[in-house]
């Protein structure tokens, strides 16, 4: 009987300690981490703000057997440069996944008149540490040739 309680106290002891370290692992990159300022706001300012899906999210599980998460817009069907960022002060490079404007956009073969319907693959530590309506925080803008 004892041998199992110790087993017990230890296995919670263990995971207590790996909660702290990944708390305080996370927190560090996301304060080291910086908002999507980077993208010159002339380039931000010729561009055209993509509409919203809907549903504006949704996840797939990935071949590692984990939900990858995927914001949906629609644009402009011959729009060619994309250009995700988030709101003002939302830290986005979380992880070392990169920061927003490194966060891959893929475009779908739907179609909606003369839009075409993409989406941006988010990091699912970015959707844990945002929360409920993760996806109200990412934006994208495109660009048409």
């Amino acid at each position: 009987m004892r041998p199992n309680r110790c087993i017990k106290i230890s296995v919670i002891a263990l995971t207590l300690i790996t909660c702290l370290y990944l708390i305080t692992a996370i927190s560090s990159k996301t304060s080291k981490a910086t908002s999507y300022i980077s993208v010159n706001k002339e380039t931000i300012n010729d561009s055209t703000s993509a509409k919203r899906g809907e549903p504006s999210y949704d996840y797939i599980i990935g071949g590692d057997y984990l939900p990858h998460f995927r914001v949906f817009f629609w644009v402009h069907k011959d729009a060619k440069r994309y250009i995700p960022y988030a709101d003002k002060g939302v830290k986005t490079d979380v992880s070392e996944h990169g920061s927003v404007e490194k966060w891959s956009v893929v475009e779908t073969k739907e179609t909606n008149g003369d839009d075409k319907l993409v989406f941006i693959y988010v990091p699912k530590t970015f959707v844990i540490l945002q929360g409920k309506d993760f996806q109200n925080k990412i934006h994208l803008n495109y660009q048409v040739n």
